[in-house]
């Protein structure tokens, strides 16, 4: 039997495609009660999937008891197949959490919570797979206007038309025009789709070609970036030639414990008119550039600590900001000069030998000596003060005195030291984020601009400013 062709533009689609499917059977119920009678899976507000399954009282389950407290790897897995279609699913990591038992009309059964972290499904077929969607959340663009359109064509059928892609379907809607993003980078087309349709909102990137998890998670970090808000990553699917859905993947979302609550706050302007609409030239460039520099400046290293400072309190928040600035400015020290204050190899070799005789004919015991040791190891690095200073004249951008004066002060908290001036200390946290905008913007080589997030700009923006020239106090 084969399935009929269903276009799915948004993961609760495919969560509602999953519930309806007819003559499943249970390969593997792994730690859930079996045999299951119905099954069914939802997501809920946060982000997290969760399968519910019946089963009779008589029911029996392979969980085995964790200890409280014990670290392990979750490699919980429920195998199904539907025997119509040939297709299989794969629900990953589950963990039951929740039993009760239910009466009706004197029949009991077992009622089972889950959780779990992704749901795969493949169909048995040769055809070879030609388009992805891939599905995400707090996408919502909804401060701009997107340059590139979605059209759907009203006929006897309808035609949803994305770059040169056209998806064809059987539902009718009234003729609309939506906006997206096109970008392409390294041979690959892709859409950055954000639109409401028939009340639901659809956020959505479309490729017209199948490209690696690693390649798409670069390219929504860097979009995200740019956008000035995470991507939240949702699953996949997968469409043939013909679109016929070929597999998909719903992943558990994770999103940095306050993601969604974020305000869109781009590192630079994504058109120069500097209206709201989004300038796809432009906004591939900035993609390309960042994309470019991912690997070699660990951007994935980088966002995941970014992200994570900007959902914190600012109270913590200084300390992560700056722990993503001391990274960057690491790593690019040690692939373009040094962090030492003795940059001669030979120097630092001879000053370090005649030390390490003074401290071999000093009259202390070996645990001293050793400790003077150490100290002499790690002398010849620069203050950290001095080593942004430095990063700022190699890449010829300006570091003024209030920039310098909030870098020194980031790790109060760390120290467990009282923030005097709450709202002096909350602007610096704005200070720190830029800066490492400004860093990653000219490292990348990807805008001349950058926003100030600390100066006060006009009610609709704020201030634009040249990547080399600093925020001054005014």
């Amino acid at each position: 039997m084969c399935e009929e062709i269903e276009l799915y533009f948004s993961e609760l689609e495919i969560i509602e495609y999953f519930n309806n499917q007819q003559g499943i059977e249970v390969i593997n119920a792994d730690v859930i009660y079996n045999p299951i009678q119905s099954i069914n899976i939802t997501r809920d507000s946060n982000l997290k999937i969760i399968l519910e399954t019946t089963s009779k009282i008589g029911a029996e389950t392979k969980a085995e008891t964790i200890p409280s407290g014990m670290v392990y790897t979750n490699t919980n897995e429920i195998i199904l197949k539907n025997k119509f279609s040939e297709r299989t699913f794969v629900l990953s990591s589950v963990t039951p959490y929740s039993c009760k038992i239910s009466i009706s009309n004197n029949n009991h059964e077992r009622i089972e919570l889950s959780s779990i972290d992704s749901i795969k499904s493949t169909l048995k077929t040769s055809i070879e797979e030609k388009y992805l969607i891939e599905f995400v959340s707090n996408m919502d663009m909804k401060n701009f206007i997107l340059s590139d359109n979605i059209s759907i064509n009203k006929s006897i059928n309808e035609t949803t038309t994305i770059g040169k892609i056209n998806f064809r379907d059987t539902t009718t809607n009234e003729m609309k025009s939506w906006g997206c993003i096109t970008n392409k980078i390294n041979n690959c087309s892709f859409h950055i789709c954000r639109y409401e349709k028939n009340s639901k909102i659809y956020q959505y990137i479309l490729y017209d070609k199948i490209i690696s998890d690693e390649e798409r998670k670069k390219i929504r970090e860097c979009i995200s970036f740019i956008l000035g808000k995470p991507i939240l990553y949702l699953g996949y699917c997968t469409y043939s030639e013909d679109f016929k859905m070929l597999s998909f993947e719903l992943k558990r979302g994770y999103d940095f414990k306050g993601a969604c609550t974020l305000a869109e706050l781009p590192p630079t302007i994504l058109n120069l008119n500097m209206s709201n609409i989004i300038d796809s030239n432009i906004f591939n460039n900035l993609l390309i550039s960042l994309y470019t520099n991912y690997d070699k400046y660990d951007f994935q290293h980088l966002f995941w600590m970014y992200w994570h400072a900007s959902t914190s309190h600012f109270y913590s928040a200084s300390v992560q900001f700056g722990g993503c600035i001391e990274s960057l400015q690491n790593l690019y020290l040690e692939k373009n000069s040094s962090g030492k204050i003795i940059e001669s190899k030979e120097i630092w070799n001879n000053f370090r030998s005649n030390n390490m005789d003074l401290i071999n004919k000093l009259r202390i015991n070996e645990s001293e000596k050793d400790l003077l040791k150490n100290k002499i190891n790690n002398i010849n690095i620069l203050p950290q003060q001095k080593l942004l200073e430095k990063l700022f004249d190699l890449l010829q951008i300006e570091l003024t005195e209030l920039e310098s004066k909030t870098w020194k002060q980031r790790n109060i908290p760390a120290h467990g030291k009282r923030v005097e001036n709450n709202i002096e200390y909350i602007r610096g946290v704005k200070i720190l984020r830029t800066l490492f905008n400004r860093l990653i913007l000219k490292i990348s080589s990807a805008s001349e601009y950058y926003f100030d997030y600390y100066s006060l700009g006009n009610e609709k923006s704020y201030n634009l400013r040249l990547l080399e020239d600093g925020i001054k106090d005014v």
